[in-house]
């Protein structure tokens, strides 16, 4: 009895070793796996898009299919599917100027939608980030779309359309009126929230 459970023991640990080298070998190069504890760290869900927009196929090995919900799981049995349930990276159809544009950078913040959606993989300044591509390689006033971006009449100004969730966005290049011909009547206090109309970049109150 005794050899018969030493030999189911060392089966386990066969079958765990051959799933952490699958998983956490050099051949896959899974990203900051832990091969001690069969474990991502804690902080994976938050930061996994950054390694993952590096080299999309390191997730594979172990997640299974990117790109196929049916094929998607792997050893892991996670499947990028189970939150990302049209898959991770673009949307289908994103080529099309609205979804990426007004329905896209521009929508309130979401899953894929909202510019810091877009500044995770593409920077901060669009031209690159994670991936080799810029934003500015198609759209060259990005992040703005064109004009008239903005104007007297908001009815013809393109950045009134844009969802008010974005400003921590807007605020990274526009804190205090910077890179803007309009600027705050008076500096807001430091600490103050980034705001469309409260001094803490173009407008001082709302038009």
């Amino acid at each position: 009895m005794s050899r018969t459970k030493d030999l189911l023991s060392a089966v386990a640990a066969a079958a765990f070793a051959l799933l952490l080298v699958g998983c956490g070998g050099s051949s896959t190069n899974a990203p900051r796996y832990n091969t001690a504890t069969g474990q991502h760290p804690t902080d994976w869900l938050q930061n996994h898009w950054a390694e993952f927009a590096k080299s999309p196929s390191q997730c594979t090995t172990c997640h299974g299919s990117t790109t196929d919900p049916l094929t998607a799981g792997g050893i892991s049995k996670v499947s990028c599917f189970t939150c990302h349930p049209k898959g991770p990276g673009h949307p289908t159809g994103w080529e099309a100027g609205l979804q990426h544009g007004r329905l896209g950078a521009q929508a309130a913040p979401g899953e894929k939608t909202g510019f810091a959606y877009c500044f995770k993989c593409h920077g901060n300044n669009i031209s690159a980030g994670l991936t080799a591509t810029s934003c500015l390689a198609c759209h060259t006033t990005s992040p703005h779309p064109s004009k008239p971006w903005s104007g007297p009449d908001p009815a013809k100004s393109v950045h009134y359309a844009t969802d008010a969730a974005n400003v921590p966005e807007c605020y990274k290049c526009h804190a205090n009126g910077a890179n803007s011909t309009i600027k705050p009547a008076t500096p807001a206090p430091a600490g103050t929230a980034p705001g469309c109309f409260n001094n803490t970049m173009c407008h001082s109150k709302s038009i």
